[in-house]
């Protein structure tokens, strides 16, 4: 059975910017972000590049899992 890391995504609508929760760690991300689908695609492609969820997860970055919060 494949293990499922518990990725959540925090989006403030006021400043429009993104906080990413993943494996205990936190990660504001860089940008800010329209709407909270944006920061969902954009915190997919940061798991998947930066956090190396690419070779345990996912195939592509919209293969990943986020819960938005």
């Amino acid at each position: 059975m494949e293990e499922q890391s518990n990725i959540q995504l925090h989006f403030d609508v006021l400043s429009c910017r993104a906080l990413l929760c993943c494996e205990g760690k936190d990660y504001v991300l860089p940008d800010t972000y329209a709407s909270k689908e944006a920061a969902q695609v954009a915190a997919q492609k940061f798991a998947f590049e930066k956090l190396g969820m690419k070779s345990r997860q996912a195939r592509n970055p919209s293969d990943l899992a986020i819960w938005l919060r």
